[in-house]
């Protein structure tokens, strides 16, 4: 696995893993996908944002054959074309396409383990109802991030949340049921986790990438 896509993944758990002391238990996952919206929301105003999300578009599609492109690889490759001018960062295009691509594997598994072993999806409606609660939290001050992309893939915010941002709030949707099915794994008799819930999943994951052969090719665009 890329070198890049391990620093992201395993920066939360390292810093649990130096700490002795039991964390208590916490039902929402911490930053495990890496938000647009976020520190870095003050550093670019909505205009920025839409020329960014052009240009990785553009920096993508000329980069990928017709064939090859795959719609949620895409998205992760736009959300790290963001990320990369967000924290200065100096990333080939190579280097985003490779970390998109293996995102995109490690979200795969993610959302296997989940299904094989805790029994965890989300339905449609589900997903949809999250996407209207979205939309009605930012309703009165919609994020120069989502504005911005929204405006720079010619979506509303609604298309942008349905559409972009599906991944996202299926995942949110997920770790609503799973996270406390995770904690119970792991709860020690004075009702710690020796990590954060979210953390100790993402190991699971990284575990079970090791471990089980994924489907061949990159998964549909959920």
């Amino acid at each position: 696995m890329h070198r890049l896509l391990l620093l992201f993944l395993y920066a939360a758990v390292l810093t649990a893993c130096s700490n002795e002391e039991a964390v208590p238990f916490v039902e929402e996952e911490e930053e495990t996908v890496e938000l647009i919206v976020g520190s870095q929301e003050s550093s670019f105003n909505a205009e920025r944002y839409e020329h960014l999300t052009k240009e990785a578009l553009l920096i993508y599609d000329a980069s990928q054959a017709m064939d090859e492109q795959n719609e949620w690889e895409r998205r992760w490759f736009v959300r790290y074309y963001i990320q990369m001018h967000e924290y200065n960062e100096n990333w080939s295009t190579d280097e985003m396409l490779q970390l998109a691509e293996e995102r995109v594997e490690f979200e795969t598994a993610w959302r296997l383990l989940a299904r094989h072993k805790y029994d965890v999806s989300a339905s449609p409606e589900e997903i949809e109802e999250q996407a209207a609660y979205s939309m009605e939290l930012f309703s009165t001050d919609t994020p120069a991030s989502i504005q911005g992309m929204a405006d720079g893939m010619n979506m509303t915010v609604e298309e942008f949340f349905i559409q972009f941002d599906r991944d996202h709030l299926e995942r949110s949707v997920m770790w609503e049921d799973l996270s406390p099915l995770v904690a119970e794994s792991y709860r020690r008799e004075d009702d710690t986790l020796p990590m954060d819930a979210a953390q100790l999943f993402n190991e699971e994951v990284l575990a079970y990438m090791e471990e089980t052969a994924l489907p061949e090719g990159l998964p549909e665009y959920p």
